[in-house]
C-alpha cells in the first residue's frame, strides 16, 4: 500500500470510527513497547499485579506476539455513559458497570467498523481486543497520540478526559502512524494521589491488586484496611477520575443531561450508579441474573456484589446489616462470600 492509500484509509477509518460514536482514533505501528516489560515485570516480581493481568509480557507488549500478520495498530476510545448520582446511603457502582457491558457495546461498535471497511474494500485481515486482550491498551493509544496516560494511571484524552473504553483493531496492513502523546499533563496536580481511597496512587510500580476497583472484584478474604478502603463501593470505583480537573467538563455534561431530562418530558436516564444494599443483598439467582448479568457487574457473580454490599451496609446502617444477618443465621442461609467477614465480628 502506497502513501497515498494509506492516507487514505486512515482518513476513511478515522471518520467511520466517529460516526460510530468512537470519540478518538489514532495509529501506531505493530512494533513492541520495549520500556514497558520492565514496569510489567517489577509489578509481578513485587506482587502487585492482579490475577486479571496475563503473566506473558511479551504478548502485552507486541502486537505481533499476539498476531503474527499485524502491520498496524488502530487505538479507539469510545465515551462511557451518563448516569444518575446515588443517593445517600446507596451502594456505588462506578460508570464503566452501568447499562449494557461495555464490552459488548464497543465488540459492536467494532465489528461494525471492520464491516463498514470490508464494504468499501478493505481487503487486508483484522484482529481487535476490547480490554480482555493481552496488549496493554493504554500504551498503544498513548503511543498512537490519543492521549497520555495521568498519574492515576488512566488514559486522559485532551479535550475529553479519561471516561472512556478503549479497544484496539490491529490491521495486517501498514498504515502511517500518528505522532504519539509524549508529554504527559498532569503537571503537579495531586488531586487524584490526596483523594485514592486506597492511597496507592503515585507508587512505583503501581500495585494494582491494592486499588479499591480490584478489591470490589476479587474473591480473596479482604482485609480490615482494605474493607475500609471500599467505603460504598459495590464495584469499581471513579473517584480519582471523578476529581481529575480534566474530567470535571464531562462531570458538568452529565449533570447538565439530568438536568435537562428532569426540566422535560424526556424519561430520566435509567443509568444508575446508585443501588438499594438490602435490596442487592435479597437478590435471588434469577433477580440478580436480571439486574446485573448483562452489566460489566455481573460478571463476577452475585456472591463478590453481595459480600461488597454487606460490608458497604454495615458502615452506613449496621443495625440494619445485623438484622439481615440475624434472619440469615435463622435460615441457615448466609452466603458463603460474607460468612467470613460475619465471623470475624463476632471474634
Amino acid at each position: 500500500m502506497d502513501l497515498d492509500e494509506q492516507i487514505h484509509w486512515k482518513k476513511m477509518i478515522g471518520g467511520w470510527a466517529r460516526e460510530l460514536g468512537f470519540v478518538a482514533v489514532g495509529f501506531t505501528a505493530a512494533e513492541p513497547i520495549e520500556d514497558l516489560a520492565t514496569i510489567l515485570q517489577a509489578r509481578i516480581d513485587q506482587g502487585w499485579a492482579t490475577p486479571f493481568e496475563s503473566k506473558e509480557i511479551q504478548q502485552r507488549i507486541d502486537p505481533q506476539a499476539v498476531w503474527p500478520d499485524c502491520q498496524t495498530v488502530v487505538a479507539l476510545a469510545y465515551p462511557l455513559p451518563f448516569t444518575v448520582s446515588p443517593q445517600e446511603g446507596e451502594g456505588l457502582i462506578s460508570r464503566s458497570a452501568v447499562g449494557e457491558d461495555y464490552h459488548r457495546v464497543v465488540l459492536r461498535k467494532v465489528q461494525e467498523l471492520i464491516d463498514t471497511m470490508v464494504n468499501n474494500n478493505w481487503l487486508g485481515l483484522c484482529r481487535f481486543q476490547v480490554d480482555t486482550g493481552p496488549l496493554v491498551e493504554r500504551a498503544f493509544a498513548t503511543r498512537a497520540g490519543i492521549g497520555w496516560i495521568g498519574r492515576n494511571q488512566q488514559l486522559i484524552i485532551p479535550g475529553v478526559g479519561s471516561f472512556v473504553t478503549l479497544a484496539l483493531l490491529l490491521l495486517d496492513q501498514e498504515l502511517r502512524s500518528d505522532d504519539p502523546f509524549v508529554f504527559q499533563q498532569c503537571g503537579n496536580c495531586q488531586k487524584c494521589v490526596i483523594s485514592c481511597p486506597a492511597q496507592i496512587i503515585g507508587r512505583e510500580p503501581f500495585p494494582a491488586n491494592k486499588c479499591v476497583s480490584y478489591l470490589t472484584q476479587s474473591k480473596e478474604l479482604l482485609t480490615s484496611e482494605e474493607i475500609s478502603s471500599l467505603g460504598l463501593q459495590i464495584f469499581g470505583c471513579d473517584v480519582c477520575q471523578e476529581v481529575c480537573p480534566h474530567n470535571q467538563k464531562w462531570l458538568e455534561e452529565e449533570q447538565t443531561s439530568l438536568t435537562v431530562a428532569d426540566s422535560s418530558s424526556a424519561a430520566r436516564p435509567s443509568f444508575r450508579r446508585g443501588v438499594d444494599l438490602v435490596e442487592t443483598l435479597n437478590l435471588t439467582k434469577s433477580e440478580f441474573g436480571q439486574r446485573f448479568k448483562i452489566t460489566a457487574a455481573g460478571w463476577r457473580g452475585k456472591g463478590v456484589l453481595q459480600r461488597n454490599a454487606y460490608l458497604a451496609l454495615s458502615k452506613v446502617k449496621e443495625t440494619s446489616a445485623k438484622q439481615w444477618i440475624n434472619v440469615q443465621t435463622i435460615a441457615n442461609a448466609i452466603p458463603p462470600r460474607i460468612l467470613p467477614y460475619v465471623e470475624r465480628e463476632q471474634e
